[in-house]
């Protein structure tokens, strides 16, 4: 587990940027993206939404959608800063944050969402589970089937996230009962008869399948 968590500081930059600067970063990041500009907003409605600008094209896209060129120009002219640049927008990441931050406020997600549609912008809403299921529409990716399971009921099930043109998904099973497959084992892996099968339960030492039970 410590080399899991080294080598996510290390991905992060945190290693490099301390040998190559000599020195401690003096501030924490927040929920800013590191080495470029990526922050978290919260809309009218009080939704929370991320918002990413790696590219170039996807921070045009991000000032042309909100209206904030000149903003951002003055930016530039007061810092002396390149924010065309990944760098020059982190650096200047709490300015620029500044200007959206009150875009974001002024709007409800539903009037976000229609704004950013098609324009290149990369951002998402943060949601909750309950949220992801009413309104996420990747839920009628294919990879998910609807499924009924005894006890439980139906439900959205995924199957492999893995598509290839030459071979077809396969069917997305539910998990199985407990004890619903004890004949199969016996028989086809242990070889026993249908009659010592039917020994075995009427001994009590297998039984019949538990359906699930969910509770209130």
């Amino acid at each position: 587990l410590s080399d899991v968590a080294f080598a996510v500081v290390g991905h992060l930059g945190r290693v490099a940027e301390a040998q190559l600067r000599a020195r401690d970063y003096p501030r924490r990041d927040g929920n800013y993206l590191y080495g470029a500009f990526g922050h978290d907003f919260v809309t009218r409605d009080e939704r929370h939404v991320m918002v990413v600008a790696l590219t170039n094209r996807q921070w045009e896209s991000l000032l042309e959608v909100t209206g904030t060129h000149q903003q951002m120009d003055k930016i530039k002219e007061a810092t002396g800063v390149d924010l065309d640049t990944e760098s020059g927008r982190f650096e200047d990441r709490d300015l620029i944050a500044a200007i959206l931050r009150r875009w974001f406020a002024a709007r409800d997600l539903s009037e976000i969402r229609a704004a950013f549609a098609g324009t290149g912008v990369s951002w998402g809403p943060y949601q909750t589970f309950g949220q992801l299921v009413a309104e996420d529409p990747r839920l009628a990716n294919e990879m998910w089937e609807q499924v009924e399971h005894p006890g439980v009921g139906s439900y959205l099930m995924p199957g492999t996230p893995l598509d290839f043109s030459a071979v077809p998904r396969g069917p997305v099973r539910r998990a199985p009962q407990l004890g619903e497959h004890n004949e199969e084992v016996l028989s086809e892996l242990l070889g026993l008869s249908a009659s010592e099968i039917g020994r075995l339960r009427d001994d009590g030492v297998i039984g019949s399948p538990v359906a699930a039970v969910v509770g209130s």
